[in-house]
């Protein structure tokens, strides 16, 4: 069997470092906030994209997003998005990114932001002493600590 000689030249590297869902995923972020800031509805006034997940084979995206907004209003912003938004939102998508196939977009609230929220609550909450021992207030420095 003869062995064929390859004489094709090597691809160039690129200059993108990251795949292509992750720079798909910050321009549906972009396509989606610019979108969202042309609303003019009360309950997304207050609304932030915080972040867009296209899966691998662009059959779906997940916009995650965060709001000032009560959590008890989860319910009625997302289902407003759904319902009211989502068609409009992936015709948008379909102008504006260019692509063969649109992705299925959802929305859900980003875990991350409100967890940071509790946390960042937390520690204002907490009473810490002004003398600098980091050590809990009412205790001298140097006392409680182990040897």
């Amino acid at each position: 069997m003869a062995q064929r000689s390859d004489k094709r030249r090597p691809r160039p590297a690129t200059k993108r470092q990251y795949p292509r869902t992750a720079r798909l995923n910050t321009l549906l972020q972009q396509i989606v906030a610019e979108y969202l800031e042309r609303i003019d509805d009360e309950q997304l006034e207050l609304l932030t994209v915080t972040g867009v997940e296209v899966d691998a084979d662009l059959n779906k995206a997940v916009v995650w997003i965060s709001t000032l907004a009560d959590e008890s209003h989860d319910a009625e912003i997302l289902e407003l998005l759904g319902e009211r938004y989502r068609k409009p939102l992936q015709a948008e998508i379909a102008r504006s990114a260019r692509l063969r196939k649109t992705p299925e977009v959802s929305f859900a609230f980003d875990p991350a932001i409100r967890t940071g929220a509790r946390i960042e609550h937390i520690l204002s909450s907490l009473h810490i002493d002004g003398d600098g021992d980091g050590g809990p207030a009412g205790d001298p420095p140097g006392e409680g600590a182990v040897p």
